[in-house]
């Protein structure tokens, strides 16, 4: 299968020169005095994140003449793929390339992209700023590194509701103020606009959301920053609330026990981004039952 596949790519760059005559005809314009490149030397630059879940994937060619040759491939992939690329003058989709020779801007001319086992099969008949036409040829391997992409909204949305921080005491029925420290509700709901989690969150006062980030421990009567206020369930009066989370099974789960991690990230356009991470938690449903679970929520959009 891989020496026939030779075969195939063979015949194509010999069908490719015979058909310089009508490539040349399907570019705008008059060609004459054609430079071939064929370049012998290809290397892979930085990639470049442009945006949400685009990246430029940039090469530079030499060749024994002298000639240069910068490549730049808009792509979703960090890896190279096969496929003509259309020329623009600014990435910002995949399937399209911007590109200068010998320093001068490629103007016209698509560029075909094949490969077999990591060796490419690099070629195009292109225009450049400077009124000089080229056809640029490289055979030889390319090695793409796999970076990490960008985080990208989950769809999910969160509000934010701030209070005082009271504590009741139910033998004396009096509540205790506690002024240094504010008490933020966070409400996470699916794209569909469902609820799907409620946090008590204790911190500081007059904090921003992406200042509440850190790890949460899950107390009853919660009063000191860095813990979350438990949910409850009193199930003989039909009572439950507060802290809480829905799981794979539709049902809403009360916290009393565990923690809560809360981190931020930064999507390619740079809108902050929250998750939620649920660890040995302790839970109660609104029927009274006991039980253990996790959840981890991420890359949440705030709703102000």
């Amino acid at each position: 299968m891989k020496k026939f596949r030779y075969i195939i790519m063979l015949l194509a760059v010999i069908g490719f020169t015979v058909c310089d005559n009508k490539s040349i005809e399907d570019l705008n314009g008059e060609f004459s005095n054609i430079t071939f490149c064929t370049f012998n030397n290809g290397s892979v630059q930085p990639t470049t994140k442009l945006g949400k879940g685009i990246k430029a994937l940039n090469t530079q060619f030499t060749d024994a003449a002298g000639n240069s040759l910068s490549l730049s491939f808009g792509s979703k992939e960090w890896i190279l793929n096969e496929g003509t690329y259309q020329p623009v003058a600014t990435l910002t989709t995949g399937g399209t390339y911007a590109g200068s020779i010998n320093g001068a801007t490629i103007s016209e001319g698509s560029i075909d992209v094949s490969a077999v086992n990591g060796c490419y099969f690099i070629s195009g008949l292109v225009k450049t700023s400077d009124g000089k036409q080229y056809k640029p040829y490289f055979k030889g391997e390319l090695t793409f590194i796999v970076g990490e992409d960008d985080p990208e909204p989950s769809g999910y949305t969160m509000t934010i509701a701030t209070s005082e921080v009271a504590i009741m005491d139910w033998t004396t029925f009096q509540n205790t103020v506690y002024p240094d420290v504010t008490k933020y509700t966070i409400t996470v709901k699916d794209p569909n606009g469902q609820q799907v989690a409620l946090f008590d969150a204790i911190n500081g006062n007059s904090k921003q959301a992406a200042d509440l980030a850190g790890t949460y421990t899950i107390v009853g009567d919660a009063h000191d920053a860095m813990q979350i206020s438990a949910g409850y369930s009193i199930p003989d009066y039909g009572m439950a609330g507060g802290t809480s989370y829905l799981d794979n099974g539709g049902t809403m789960q009360y916290l009393t026990g565990g923690s809560v991690e809360i981190t931020t990230a930064k999507s390619a356009e740079g809108e902050t981004l929250y998750s939620f991470k649920g660890t040995g938690l302790e839970t109660i449903d609104a029927a009274g039952t006991t039980g253990s679970g996790a959840f981890n929520f991420m890359f949440i959009s705030l709703v102000k």
